[in-house]
């Protein structure tokens, strides 16, 4: 029997909101924690552009892509990239939780003046997010689609199911300042002062889901349920009528938000220099706007007892399931907006860098998500506790990264550094050795001239 369309609409969005290989919003573990601070640095902490390794730094480019989940290991979603969203529903034991995020970093440089020290920060993103997504809800649909017999399931999901995913670009101006530097100590501050550039937002939503799933052969209906329900797309964008996702559409559109971030750093000195460097910092604070073609609707879906309502009617077009919404009586409209502001992803970030020896080094980097990730209008992100030792011999340095995420919990990776060449993973030794629940890569390039400060 065919799949309903539901559920494809369902699958499509999933692919179309999450593909493998993003580049969005993640920090670079080991590289911004590494003695040798660069721009890299700067995206994590702004006040680190204080304590640039040479006069002037240059980025060339930095860039990484994540896959996350609470359920998928890091050998199936290497194995099984066209199959992420069958594997997903099949081996979850409780609610789906996934994310692909990253950043690319666009060639940016930091000036070093005196006490003051200047800097233009440019960086792309793409993120996409699968929240609290009922796994036997999508078992009872998929599991034997090609059997007769008629089957129930009652459903009771109080968090909102989120499939959202977003894209812009940041340029930034970081303006820093040393307030006092002596043989002991050394205090900075600097902010990083963002124009946002929209370019995509997505989001589908359904909170408070209750009722009752029923299949009849290949019939899937829904009673006695009730929720609510957001929409949010780009009408030029998202092409749902011949399933595809038409990126010629893409614009680059002029700068409809501000963001900020604002840190401090502190170093300790001895008779052979700095011997700890620590940082906080509250990064991504600000929205943007994005426009008339983008628009979100609500819905509250109220399913009597003794009726239902047949989910193959949603097929794979937005704005007919949107109209489909509309002209039945179990669906009552309670919003609709052209044009909206999204909150940025803000972070309270936290960072040190121990000296230990001539050659070894010990780093720390936390950071807390300190929005609500279940709101429409949010772009969420990561929950990171990490500690990175490393040891530097000459220009070469190599890192490991013991982290823990949120979503895919403890990995260990690897990294190398060559001059201002990197290249490693937050999850490459734990993958491999562990096959634990994420895949990522980073890489970049940085060149430095002037004298080493």
């Amino acid at each position: 029997m065919p799949v309903s369309r539901g559920l494809k609409l369902f699958s499509i969005v999933v692919f179309i909101l999450l593909p493998i290989y993003s580049h969005a919003q993640y920090p670079y573990l080991g590289m911004q924690t590494s003695w040798r601070k660069s721009m890299v640095s700067a995206t994590m902490n702004p006040a680190e552009i204080n304590n640039l390794h040479r006069k002037v730094e240059v980025g060339f480019f930095a860039t990484n892509a994540v896959i996350s989940t609470n359920t998928l290991s890091f050998g199936q979603m290497v194995n099984n990239t066209n199959d992420l969203w069958d594997n997903l529903i099949s081996e979850a034991s409780g609610n789906i939780q996934g994310t692909t995020e990253g950043t690319v970093m666009i060639p940016s440089v930091g000036i070093k003046l005196n006490k003051w020290s200047v800097g233009l920060l440019s960086q792309a993103y793409i993120s996409g997010n699968i929240i609290d997504i009922n796994a036997d809800l999508g078992r009872h649909i998929t599991d034997n689609r090609n059997s007769l017999n008629s089957t129930s399931f009652g459903i009771d999901n109080p968090q909102n199911q989120r499939i959202a995913g977003s894209t812009w670009v940041e340029t930034g101006l970081i303006i820093g300042r040393e307030i006092w530097n002596n043989k002991n100590s050394k205090l900075s501050l600097a902010g990083n002062f963002k124009m946002v550039y929209p370019i995509n937002y997505n989001n589908i939503g359904v909170d408070a889901f209750q009722g009752v799933l029923i299949r009849d052969g290949s019939e899937i209906t829904i009673s006695d349920a009730s929720a609510s329900i957001n929409l949010i797309y780009n009408r030029d964008l998202v092409d749902f009528r011949s399933l595809d996702f038409d990126y010629s559409n893409l614009t680059f559109e002029n700068p409809s938000g501000f963001g900020l971030d604002f840190g401090v750093n502190w170093q300790l000195k001895n008779e052979r220099g700095v011997w700890l460097n620590s940082g906080l910092a509250v990064r991504n604070i600000g929205k943007v706007k994005f426009g008339d073609n983008f628009t979100a609707h609500n819905f509250t879906m109220n399913i009597p007892e003794g009726n239902d309502f047949n989910i193959d009617v949603l097929n794979t077009d937005l704005e007919n399931v949107r109209t489909v919404f509309m002209e039945s009586d179990f669906f009552s409209f309670t919003s609709s907006q052209e044009g909206f502001e999204v909150y940025l992803p803000t972070v309270l970030a936290i960072n040190g860098d121990m000296k230990i020896s001539e050659i070894f080094y010990l780093s720390f980097y936390g950071q807390t998500f300190i929005q609500n990730k279940n709101f429409e209008f949010q772009i969420p992100n990561a929950n990171i506790v990490s500690l990175i030792p490393s040891a530097i011999f000459g220009k070469f340095e190599v890192y490991s990264p013991w982290t823990y995420f949120d979503i895919s919990n403890l990995t260990v990776g690897l990294g190398f550094r060559y001059g201002g060449f990197f290249i490693g993973s937050h999850s490459i030794l734990s993958g491999v050795i562990a096959d634990t629940n994420k895949l990522d890569v980073h890489a970049g390039l940085n060149w430095s001239f002037g004298r080493v400060q």
